[in-house]
């Protein structure tokens, strides 16, 4: 089911016959009768072995009782109290088997299948219900020869109050998704990595989350290794179905990814109570197991008189791209020596400065076929989902979001491959947004504005508006996308900025290739916080650095200003926003110049007047050019 996990294994023992073996059953097609006896001869073989022990145990038991009965006939006291100790040993012996053998056989029969409970909550108020996946982009959905990656979701896009592009601020999960709850950009809500510090946390603003956990929502969040960030930021919930990552789950998954025969069987729904953070493993990311966790955290608020808000957040998309069997294969073709791609690997190593510059075109084309894999089967999962939500009247009276923390590029024009470390183009700062409403969450449409531009940083402030509800609105970048807004927002109207994460990648160019400042490796920008259930943060000393160096854009329905730190200074380029591979910078050719030039600086000046208002420092470089630099509280 898992082909991914095996992997490391098969690399290291250089065993392909086990990889054909694995290859030919992850394959079948998901319904096929070789597939189901496949994944059930674990059960069986092991069903077969419980029994035939059960019975060498009782066999064991009735011929001590007669040892133990011919013991009573005779006068030797000691021989009849050591056999009725041997009896009274074999017979814990035997209990103490069937319990755990049973308990064990029936967590291996797991089952995938999605059964929802009723709603029985009784509630008037709209239920509220995210779907996000990581690492979607928006031409999945929007271009017709990606039709047959995600059938489901884009016939959702007829029912939709809203399907737009959404731009994304910093094309990093933890960065997104504070975005997303709090409606403030990263630059002003103070998460600027992965990895944020404890200050940062605690100093948090208020989340659309929070305000309705407040007003008597049930606040949940089921997710798998992408959703590590959960338990990870005071989000406001009651209930979190996810993973963390910290030294722990680091060493466990360490230790577990080695044993790939007991990782496989730990993944299944009922046995991953024994390891919870099993799921931090990318090799894992199956969003039916998301689902099932989904079911699980729905059934406990089924019956509880209040409104629910549940964050789904599916990973199966995201970086190494281990779509589960036969996803992972659907659109894959097989490289010269016959064999699929379980997972994509690194281009470059983190660690070091190798980076891979000449990757096969069969390659490139088997990791898109990955990553369309994946969100295949997360839009398999998702009809499954919705079909159970309808039936079960969880839809009547709601809102519905599908969306993604970013988008994702691979390989279009000198993008490279990933996210974060560049904001270059339309396809990693880029990902679509649906929104459906249903009872009294649908908007007066002569209300409905109708925007050019949405952001991430909206969609906290149009959930808060359709749910009745209150956020800081003084505070808030973002505005409601479905009701007009009778104030302006700290951020203006049809603009948009964005700006990368900490470099996952090495070197002195970016993934396109731009000049730019470097800094350690990522391993050794971090820090463990044994105060924070030993989670990873970004030293003090490297805190401060960082931004100053990061990539900015500044984004309007044309055009796209991106401001580069190199060692002279910031270098700006300008692109048209229908060049989706941003290869055409309009300031290179001096033909352009005194056409484009004036639009950059007054993009560069507004983008700049919004940092200054941040607290960021403009200092001048004595050579036309200026840094940036940011005094980051620790």
């Amino acid at each position: 089911m898992y082909p991914a996990v095996t992997e490391n294994w098969i690399i290291v023992q250089n065993s392909n016959f086990i990889r054909n073996i694995i290859q030919n059953l992850s394959t079948l097609h998901e319904l096929s009768r070789r597939k189901t006896f496949a994944e059930w001869l674990p059960f069986i073989a092991l069903a077969i072995a419980f029994f035939i022990n059960l019975i060498i145990h009782m066999k064991y038991l009735i011929l001590q009782s007669r040892v133990v009965k011919k013991a009573r006939s005779s006068i030797q006291v000691d021989e009849l109290d050591l056999e009725s100790r041997i009896f009274s040993i074999q017979g814990v012996s035997f209990v103490i088997f069937f319990i755990f053998g049973t308990i064990f056989l029936f967590n291996m029969n797991s089952s995938l299948k999605i059964n929802l409970p009723q709603n029985n909550t009784q509630q008037n108020r709209p239920n509220v219900f995210i779907f996000a996946s990581d690492s979607l982009r928006y031409d999945r959905l929007f271009e017709k020869k990606y039709e047959n990656i995600m059938p489901f979701l884009k016939s959702k896009i007829k029912e939709a109050e809203l399907f737009k592009p959404m731009l994304v601020g910093v094309p990093r999960t933890f960065p997104s998704w504070v975005e997303i709850a709090t409606g403030v950009y990263s630059s002003n809500n103070g998460v600027r990595t992965m990895f944020p510090s404890r200050n940062t946390r605690l100093g948090k603003k208020q989340t659309i989350f929070e305000t309705a956990k407040e007003s008597g929502y049930s606040t949940i969040f089921v997710s798998d290794f992408a959703g590590d960030i959960f338990p990870r930021y005071p989000f406001g919930a009651d209930e979190i179905n996810a993973p963390t990552s910290n030294l722990q789950s680091m060493v466990e998954n360490g230790i577990i990814s080695g044993l790939s025969a007991i990782q496989a069987i730990l993944t299944l729904p009922n046995m991953q109570r024994i390891i919870p953070s099993l799921l931090e493993s990318p090799e894992i990311s199956d969003p039916r197991l998301v689902a099932k966790a989904f079911s699980e955290s729905l059934t406990h608020v089924a019956q509880i008189s209040r409104p629910v808000f549940i964050t789904t957040f599916f990973s199966t998309a995201h970086f190494p791209y281990a779509a589960p069997g036969p996803w992972y294969s659907k659109f894959q073709e097989k490289d010269a020596n016959g064999n699929y791609k379980f997972r994509k690997n690194p281009d470059q190593n983190v660690l070091g400065s190798n980076v891979n510059q000449n990757i096969s075109e069969i390659s490139i084309k088997q990791t898109i076929s990955l990553y369309d894999g994946g969100l295949n089967a997360i839009d398999n999962t998702l009809k499954d989902l919705m079909h159970e939500l309808e039936t079960k009247g969880w839809l009547k009276n709601s809102i519905i979001l599908f969306f993604g923390d970013h988008g994702e590029n691979l390989y279009e024009g000198n993008l490279g491959m990933g996210h974060g470390d560049g904001v270059a183009g339309e396809y990693s700062n880029v990902t679509p947004l649906i929104i459906l409403t249903k009872g009294n969450t649908v908007p007066i449409q002569s209300q409905k504005p109708i925007k050019n531009l949405v952001r991430t940083i909206d969609i906290a402030p149009t959930i808060a508006r359709r749910i009745n509800v209150r956020l800081p609105e003084q505070d808030l970048d973002g505005e409601p996308l479905l009701d007009l807004t009778e104030k302006l927002p700290n951020f203006p109207t049809g603009l948009a900025y964005m700006e990368t994460g900490i470099w996952f990648t090495t070197g002195k160019l970016t993934p396109e290739n731009q000049p730019r400042i470097i800094y350690p490796g990522v391993t050794s920008l971090l820090d463990i916080d044994e105060g924070m259930n030993f989670e990873f943060y970004v030293r003090p000393s490297y805190s401060q650095a960082i931004p100053g160096v990061k990539e900015r854009a500044w984004v309007n329905d044309i055009y796209k200003l991106i401001a580069r730190t190199t060692p002279y200074g910031v270098q700006t380029s300008l692109y048209f926003r229908s060049d989706k591979a941003s290869e055409n910078d309009l300031l290179f050719n001096p033909e352009n110049i005194k056409t484009y030039k004036p639009i950059a600086m007054e993009m560069l000046n507004q983008m700049n007047k919004y940092l200054l208002s941040r607290g960021v420092e403009i200092v001048p470089n004595g050579k036309g050019s200026f840094f940036y630099s940011e005094n980051i509280s620790q």
